[in-house]
This record gives C-alpha cells, sequence and structure tokens, in this order.
C-alpha cells in the first residue's frame, strides 16, 4: 500500500513540476528539473513529500540532458517497476 501511495505521490509531484517547465518543444532539461525538485523538498515539511522529491529526482539521474514529458514518466514507472540490482540472490 506505501508503495502505491508513494508512486502517486510522485507521479503527482513529476507531473505539477513539469507542467511548469516545459519549453515550446515540449521537451524538459533534466538539470533544471532535478534542480527545481531539490528546492521543493528544501522547503518542504512533511517528511513523506521530502522523500518522494527525492525519488523522483533519483529517477532524473539516468536519463540524458533532455527529455520530453513523456520520456520522462516512462522512465519512472520503469524505475519504480524494477529493481535496482537485477542480479539473482
Amino acid at each position: 500500500m506505501l508503495t502505491n501511495l508513494s508512486w502517486k505521490i510522485i507521479h503527482d509531484v513529476i507531473n505539477k513540476t513539469i507542467e511548469e517547465m516545459l519549453d515550446e518543444q515540449q521537451t524538459l532539461n533534466v538539470l533544471s528539473l532535478r534542480s527545481r525538485l531539490r528546492e521543493l523538498a528544501e522547503s518542504e515539511t512533511d517528511e513523506v513529500m521530502v522523500l518522494c522529491y527525492w525519488q523522483a529526482s533519483k529517477v532524473l539521474m539516468r536519463l540524458p540532458p533532455t527529455v520530453t514529458a513523456d520520456q520522462l514518466m516512462t522512465a519512472a514507472r520503469h524505475a519504480f517497476r524494477t529493481p535496482l540490482n537485477h542480479d539473482l540472490l
């Protein structure tokens, strides 16, 4: 349940943040987006939201410098469904 709730919050956080940052070509500067998420996390008082901003920012570390909103959301969905370590135990 917490995972689903967290993903929904992170999805909303990313959507709200990218709405403000899309340029004319409907692309996003990933470094600017990470910076904006960091600013939001620093001004947040709710610990759960701070973690959500941090996790959303983590997703961006694997992306090229410029992406479309669709590419960003696809990467975010994949990041939360796929473990970071794919090695078998």
